[in-house]
């Protein structure tokens, strides 16, 4: 299945699940996030969740993460939509919404990649192979290149794996892990 076929397929998949639907499957999700290893994880980069979009409610993994990790810290992105990059900044009380729709901190720290220990990337769906099919404008794809390659990038889904992305490119950078409701993969 080629991306944009995909991605119109699986988007109209989440548009189709309900609140109930959302609320299960996020439980389901966290508890295949408290299955990985977090025992060595200072500080996590993660997303605020598109309602509207049907999203994973990745702020059900923040506060498990503040809960059991005593010092814990946790990053959000802030994209710069001229140049299609984005930043990670320390998470922050205060937040805007951006153009897209989405949540970002107001920046009052910026993140390194490198003092990232782990990633929490959104997806719309994702191959056997680690492919993902994001929104289409290549903010972490790019953002991905300064991002220690032995670090865990993991992918968050509501469904499984679809078998191969026909139209992946060089500069596509493969998740190491992604859970769904049911199951966590590691590629």
């Amino acid at each position: 299945m080629n991306k944009l076929a995909a991605r119109k397929h699986w988007l109209e998949q989440r548009k189709n699940l309900t609140v109930n639907d959302c609320l299960k499957l996020d439980d389901l999700l966290l508890i295949q996030f408290q299955k990985l290893d977090w025992s060595k994880v200072q500080c996590v980069a993660s997303f605020y969740p598109l309602e509207k979009q049907n999203e994973p409610n990745t702020l059900l993994f923040a506060n498990y993460l503040k809960a059991f990790i005593l010092g814990i810290r946790l990053a959000y992105p802030i994209v710069d939509p001229i140049n299609l990059t984005m930043q990670f900044y320390a998470e922050t009380e205060s937040l805007q919404q951006n153009q897209y729709g989405i949540m970002e901190p107001l920046p009052t720290r910026p993140m390194e990649a490198a003092e990232i220990n782990a990633i929490l990337v959104p997806l719309v769906a994702v191959d056997q192979n680690g492919h993902r099919i994001g929104y289409g404008k290549g903010f972490y794809d790019k953002y991905f290149v300064n991002f220690p390659s032995n670090r865990p990038r993991i992918g968050i889904s509501y469904f499984e794996p679809i078998a191969n992305i026909q139209d992946t490119h060089e500069f596509d950078v493969p998740l190491t892990h992604c859970i769904t409701p049911w199951n966590s993969y590691e590629f």
